[in-house]
């Protein structure tokens, strides 16, 4: 980690200019397998992109379109050996020894509007989101460990349509949600393992969208003044588990002490689970 901080070994590979006829950057990442970062950094340059690839085994690509006020910037790091499912669940157990030549930094700045859809294979990332302004986010993890955080006093610069996670067997942790000021947030979680921490509490309604096969989800709230309810679309072989303080109110309806159907701050969540779990838990 020092040494990714460092930039030892790393070198920049892509920049995108600064100019008055963009004031949205569309961001698609698409990492086949490789150790991600991205967040904030003060550059003059609205992003920048460093890495170290081993080109023998990673082919970068990467392409910018301005339209709109847009500009569209895709970023493709495909391995020239894809991994097979038994690869990827190998890496995601034990990892790879030779993940160290492959990392790469992508910087952002507050001063533009981000869209943000992030797709990893395998491998690590570590997305932090503070204090930038992000419009749409999407992130989707194949077998890789994925964290996305909000530090405690940031917040997201704008307004945020739509906050998507989506995990096959990898896992993904998640901080501060709440902070992206997002009107809706969607998790769909097939066979891996998803953290959604609310536990701050929203300042406007919003709907939260939750799709489990057979892994598992645990969902942090705040215990006080955040109202909250939760309707569930289950199946006899899911398991599920509420915490203290959520009570019936209907068939698969539950409203925690704080609840009122007009409050401009809640959390309605709608949840369909198959065979997997699901935890609400309160924040510690």
């Amino acid at each position: 980690m020092c040494g990714i901080e460092g930039h030892c070994q790393l070198k920049k590979f892509y920049t995108v200019k600064d100019e008055a006829s963009f004031d949205t950057i569309a961001f698609s990442l698409k990492a086949t397998s490789s150790t991600c970062f991205v967040h904030l950094a003060d550059n003059e340059n609205p992003l920048t992109i460093y890495g170290n690839p081993s080109l023998s085994e990673v082919n970068p690509t990467f392409h910018t379109n301005i339209k709109n006020k847009t500009n569209k910037v895709d970023l493709h790091l495909e391995d020239y050996n894809q991994k097979g499912l038994s690869q990827a669940i190998s890496y995601s157990m034990f990892g790879n020894e030779n993940s160290e030549k492959n990392y790469w930094k992508v910087f952002l700045t507050n001063q533009k509007i981000y869209d943000l859809d992030l797709k990893y294979g395998v491998g690590d990332a570590f997305v932090n989101l503070s204090d930038l302004a992000v419009s749409k986010f999407k992130i989707e993890s194949g077998s890789a460990n994925v964290k996305v955080i909000y530090d405690d006093r940031s917040t997201n610069k704008c307004a945020m349509d739509t906050f998507y996670v989506n995990v096959d067997v990898g896992n993904l942790i998640t901080k501060n949600v709440n902070k992206s000021n997002a009107k809706i947030v969607i998790a769909d979680v097939g066979f891996g393992t998803a953290v959604l921490d609310f536990g701050k509490g929203v300042k406007e309604h919003c709907k939260i969208n939750v799709s489990v096969g057979a892994g598992k989800l645990k969902i942090i709230l705040p215990e006080n003044n955040f109202p909250a309810i939760v309707s569930f679309k289950s199946s006899p072989l899911c398991n599920i588990a509420l915490d203290q303080g959520f009570e019936q109110v209907s068939d698969h309806v539950y409203v925690n002490r704080s609840y009122s159907a007009d409050a401009p701050n809640l959390m309605e969540f709608n949840v369909d689970v198959a065979l997997g779990n699901i935890t609400f838990e309160y924040a510690k």
